[in-house]
């Protein structure tokens, strides 16, 4: 996303980052990783904890050669897990957990034993899903979200002196941080003129949940589509004048 191209100022303020997280299960699933029929992963960050787990141990024979079978929920979820050289069986169509639970439907037999390997904040959705029918689905918390709260200083200078035209969130995640500091600081009246961009339908209704309009939320839940969806935004309110 070339913002400055596009004749724009960036501002990158991490509002969330990720650290490996320890399941009381970790032992059980690496032991047994061979049981199941598939492995989901919901997002690029549980690829990469999942295979750090194996980084000593990579069971290559088992990930390459079509004994275990894996899916993805989205476009950087799958380049993700193409860099360890694996390819994805299933993505869905819209790159939502919910999409996901309604897409899935494997060419050969029914999975009767499922791992999703995900971050403490992932949607059950999944899961819930195989379960309705009769399918055993584990859900392996591999990595945890947290608050970095180094950017808070940064971010409350951007809002008081009124640098940011746009936000763009890329999870609720994100949003609930941005939320928190803004009523820390009584920084609502920043809110007022703020054109508020998202990715994906479950971002964008937790902003909406907050009382604030969502201006920009692309049909393809990326980070590249976003920053289109913003320039167009723009080029539209210009037409306007």
């Amino acid at each position: 996303m070339d913002v400055a191209n596009a004749g724009g100022i960036p501002h990158m303020v991490p509002l969330i980052d990720f650290r490996a997280y320890k399941d009381v299960n970790e032992s059980y699933y690496k032991s047994n990783i061979s049981q199941y029929d598939w492995i989901i992963f919901t997002s690029k960050n549980g690829v990469h904890h999942f295979f750090q787990h194996f980084k000593e141990n990579p069971n290559e024979q088992l990930f390459n050669e079509g004994k275990i079978k894996f899916a993805v929920v989205g476009e950087k979820t799958k380049e993700a897990l193409e860099r360890y050289h694996i390819a994805s069986h299933f993505m869905p169509n819209v790159y939502t957990a919910e999409a996901f639970a309604n897409e899935f439907d494997p060419l050969d037999e029914q999975p009767k034993k499922v791992l999703i390997a995900k971050g403490n904040l992932a949607s059950t959705v999944i899961a819930e899903r195989f379960r309705t029918q009769g399918i055993r689905a584990d859900e392996w918390i591999i990595y945890e979200t947290f608050y970095p709260t180094a950017n808070v200083g940064k971010l409350t200078q951007l809002l008081k002196n009124e640098l940011i035209n746009v936000a763009a969130f890329t999870s609720p995640s994100t949003f609930n941080h941005f939320l928190k500091i803004v009523q820390q600081h009584h920084l609502s009246y920043a809110l007022e003129t703020l054109i508020v961009a998202a990715i994906g339908t479950v971002t964008k209704q937790r902003i909406e949940q907050a009382g604030i309009k969502v201006h920009i939320c692309p049909d393809t839940f990326t980070i590249d589509e976003m920053f289109a969806a913003i320039c167009s935004y723009f080029e539209r309110k210009e037409d306007t004048f």
